[in-house]
């Protein structure tokens, strides 16, 4: 039987590519996915996951749940997200599973 921490791995590794697939979608215009993709987040929510894709939003050095490559000293918008900032709901809170990796320009 695998243990949380593996099964929460596991978890995050296929929210990752679903997020992926999506950003892929999004990028080619194919609108085709989009209710599949509203299911599969509203499932992921009945688990206890929150996603969260910062993109455009203006990056904050001081918040821990991303990780940023800026590639302007002067830029403050996040114009790229590699990898979606994960919560995971425990003990009635969400708790950081994942920092989301994003780029500022």
């Amino acid at each position: 039987m695998p243990s949380i921490k593996l099964a929460l791995k596991k978890m995050e590794a296929i929210i990752n590519q679903i997020f992926e697939i999506e950003k892929k979608a999004i990028e080619q215009n194919i609108e085709l996915f989009d209710r599949n993709f509203n299911r599969i987040q509203h499932e992921l929510e009945e688990l206890g996951y929150k996603i969260i894709n910062p993109l455009g939003t203006i990056y904050d050095e001081r918040d821990a749940s991303i990780e940023a490559n800026i590639l302007n000293p002067s830029a403050t918008k996040i114009t790229k997200v590699l990898k979606p900032v994960i919560y995971k709901m425990q003990n009635d809170n969400y708790a950081l599973l994942q920092k989301g990796i994003v780029i500022v320009e």
